[in-house]
Parts: C-alpha cells; structure tokens; sequence
C-alpha cells in the first residue's frame, strides 16, 4: 500500500485532469467513505457535486490510479462568510480585551447587505511587531470592492456593533491566492487585547495537520466545536462573490466529530482558526460543504500575510 507521501504524489499526477471535469469541485487525500461512514482506508478522493452513473466512460474515477485506491464522495463548497439586509440586526456580544474566536465584519455595507464572520486569533505584524486581527479575505473585504483601511467592527453589524463606537481597526493586507484566503486588521492603539480564543484558550504555536489529528475551532456561528483531520492535500474549487469561482490547493479537510448530523462550521465561522488539543494552530477556517470543514495551511497564511501567531497573554 503506498505511503501518504506517496498517496500526495499520485494525486498531484492526476489533480489537474479531474479538476477540469465538469461538476468536480475537488481531490485530495484522505479517508475513504462506505455507507456514508469515514473508515481507516487512505485513498485519492475525488470531491462531486453529484454522484452519477450517467458519466462517460473516460471521466469516470477508477478503482485504482497508479496503485492508489481512490474515492468519490460529494461536497459543494461554499465560503462561511454570512450576510443580512441592513434593516434585521440581532443581539451579540462585545468582547474586551479583543481576542480570538469572535464575531466581527466590516463597517460598510456591501450591496445593501451587511455581513459577518469570525476574528480568528490575534497575530503579531512581522514589519512593526504591533498585534492585528487576522481573518479572511472574503470576511474582511467580501468582494473585488474591499480594500486596505476599510474599517472593522467588533461584534459584527448583524450582532448590533455599532459604527464607529465599535470599530476596532482597519484592513491592512488582504490575499486570495492559490494556497490562502486571509485578511489582517491592524488594531487600534486604544484596543486591548489578549493571545487567547474565546472557549479554547492559550495559544502555543502552529502546526502541520496530519490525517486523523483531532482539532477544534470557535466561531461567530457555532461555537466550540470539535472535529477531526479527514483530508490534506486537498484542491478545492469555491465560489466567491463577484470574483467568480476560485481554485485552492494543498488545502485542509475537516470532518464534525459526530457527523453526519453535526456540523464543525457553518456561514458566520469564516476567519476561525483550527487548534489540535494542544493548542497549536494548524488552518485558517474559509468554506465548508455539510459536515465537512476546509481550512488554509497555517504556514501557508502566516507567511503570506506577513504575521507570526501570538502566543502567550
């Protein structure tokens, strides 16, 4: 049976070929499914829309590529950024000093829509060392319009964060790139803030997520919620708004701790950080489809971005 290295490699080899078929939406590799349940396989996973019989015969998945079994299971990714017309604004929470794991989303309204997401952890500014907010592109900017010194509020405009009172910074890079869909919001000198996130805690550092690690994320929507490494090394194709549909690669899969019935995210948790149980960082939380979860490689988003995790108080 090959490795996991070797698993990747195989997937590279073919990723290209499947991507470009219609209603593929993503390969990576991971555990195999039967009857809907995850099992201790380790395959080629090619992601669906909609599984068929009525698919010709040189698009369809084979048992086997180059001596890797593979898998067909069906996931439509969408991005976990939420929205609500500007007249519906429920209750929130403010949070002082500012940390991770919270509601937050930008001042301006988009469309005549306002929308929110998740601060995910507090980082550290590689050029000035002063701490910003880190989060996605799509939650920070929403669309092609977003730029840098657009300003953010904490909570959120749908959980009553009030402009300007609840202002906490302005955009300082934003990137959607192959590999990362992050934001950073430098932080108001006035702000304090805190390493922590919210239910979860300290903190320590990154990591590299490995097959099977259990992690888990707090976020605007659904809070704490715990799930496990399902997938890496995964292509991802998602829509966006306004930008049309994008190609992520190398990517993170997650899968609910309880699925089919649980979820580990849902539209509102983007920009949520994925923690193992020591405390170490591994993804940038950006789509999902279900149960499943998909994350940027934290090293891939720090480096990007510019930042380093802050850890400690």
């Amino acid at each position: 049976m090959p490795t996991i290295e070797e698993l990747v490699a195989i997937k590279q080899q073919v990723e290209q070929h499947y991507i470009d078929q219609p209603g593929v939406t993503g390969i990576d590799v991971g555990y195999k499914e039967v009857g809907g349940e995850l099992t201790d396989q380790i395959a080629v996973r090619v992601h669906v829309a909609r599984k068929t019989d009525d698919i010709p015969a040189d698009q369809r998945v084979p048992e086997e590529i180059h001596g890797a079994v593979t898998d067909v299971v069906e996931r439509v990714y969408e991005l976990h950024v939420t929205s609500l017309p500007v007249a519906l604004l429920p209750d929130a929470k403010h949070y002082s000093p500012l940390r991770g794991g919270v509601s937050m989303g930008p001042s301006r309204d988009i469309g005549d829509s306002i929308f929110a997401g998740t601060l995910g952890a507090v980082v550290i500014d590689n050029e000035t060392q002063a701490r910003a907010a880190l989060t996605n592109f799509h939650v920070a900017a929403v669309d092609a319009t977003g730029q840098a010194g657009d300003r953010m509020v904490q909570p959120s405009r749908i959980e009553h964060g009030k402009v300007p009172q609840d202002e906490f910074g302005a955009t300082l890079r934003l990137v959607l790139s192959d590999h990362v869909d992050g934001a950073v919001v430098a932080i108001d000198e006035d702000r304090q803030t805190s390493c922590d996130i919210a239910e979860i805690g300290g903190v320590h550092g990154t990591k590299t997520a490995d097959l099977g690690m259990t992690v888990r994320k707090r976020g605007r929507t659904t809070g704490l919620t715990l799930g496990s490494v399902d997938g890496i090394s995964a292509t991802v194709q998602v829509p966006y708004e306004g930008l049309g549909v994008r190609t992520l690669r190398d990517q993170v899969s997650i899968t609910a701790a309880t699925s089919p019935d649980a979820v580990f995210s849902d539209h509102g948790d983007s920009g949520s950080v994925i923690v193992d149980d020591d405390g170490f960082v591994v993804a940038l939380l950006f789509a999902g489809a279900g149960a499943n979860t998909v994350g940027n490689p934290i090293a891939s988003v720090l480096q990007e971005l510019n930042v380093s995790m802050c850890t400690g108080g």
